[in-house]
């Protein structure tokens, strides 16, 4: 039963890995711009989706294709603050609830937008290395699991010493301390806000070509991940990176031991019912704290 607890709880965090990954492109946006993407999922699938076409067409490797989608999502998502988002933030009427409603529209867009161009059939990429496992003792470890744990780690590096070391990063993080001071000293914050979202475009993107070895793309499938971020976001708190990915791994023990202690259908009814109780506990704490 140990070994069984201890397996769990591996391959826990390395799922947790990639549920942090997802999570910190979401956090990326919210970070400057205060709304919550709700089209990060399908981000997610045009990125796997990119990434799958590339393998097919030019036979270049999902992990080797990730600088290509990284590139590509990071574009998309500048235009897409640009084409849309950019025009409501201008308008003295529009409300983050305007904001919110746009996000799910081109969700909903990009779904159906995939529906229409490549089915609703289920594709996969298969490599050497889609099923091996590195085995330590009694533990079985899933190779591209463990890519996408140890990229996860990397990424965060990237992003802590970004926002933390780079003038651009500096500007990012003054604009969303600060937008009106922002633009008095100087700091272009349209442009940093195409920047920021073509960052969470483009993190999504890398999420989507690490989770391509070991899981199927299909027009839906960023709905099977979203509610993970949101998660990952409640847990970790809005905007912060760090916290984002201690809260994926923890999600993604919670969720295996879950499936371990009750049922492996039951695994998405844990991670809703931690995601209502930290919303339950956050705003008593937070009433707390005013009184």
């Amino acid at each position: 039963m140990n070994d069984i607890l201890i397996q769990a709880i591996v391959n826990g965090l390395l799922i947790g890995a990639f549920y942090s990954l997802i999570g910190m492109g979401l956090n990326c946006i919210f970070g400057v711009m205060k709304i919550i993407n709700f089209c990060q999922g399908e981000l997610l699938m045009i990125g796997m989706y990119t990434a799958f076409f590339l393998y097919q067409a030019f036979g270049i490797d999902p992990y080797m294709a990730i600088p290509i989608v990284a590139v590509v999502m990071f574009g998309f998502g500048m235009l897409i603050q640009n084409l849309f988002v950019t025009p409501l933030l201008k308008n003295p009427s529009g409300s983050t609830t305007n904001l919110l409603f746009l996000t799910v529209g081109l969700g909903m867009l990009f779904q159906n937008l995939a529906l229409i161009f490549f089915t609703a059939d289920f594709r996969s990429v298969k490599t050497d290395y889609s099923s091996a496992l590195i085995q330590l003792g009694k533990l079985n470890m899933s190779v591209p699991k463990v890519v996408s744990f140890g990229s996860c780690i990397i990424i965060t590096i990237i992003l802590f010493v970004f926002f933390q070391h780079s003038r651009i990063g500096k500007q990012i993080r003054a604009t969303s301390q600060n937008p009106v001071g922002a633009k008095l000293v100087g700091i272009h914050t349209n442009l940093i806000y195409m920047i920021t979202y073509g960052l969470g475009a483009c993190v999504a993107g890398i999420a989507g070509s690490l989770l391509l070895p070991f899981y199927y793309v299909f027009p839906t499938v960023g709905a099977t991940y979203s509610m993970r971020a949101y998660a990952v976001v409640v847990l970790g708190g809005l905007g912060n990176i760090k916290a984002a990915f201690i809260a994926g791994l923890l999600l993604g023990v919670l969720e295996t031991l879950g499936s371990l202690l009750i049922g492996a259908s039951f695994k998405d009814s844990v991670v809703f019912i931690a995601f209502i109780l930290v919303l339950v506990f956050r705003q008593k704490l937070q009433e707390r704290q005013a009184r």
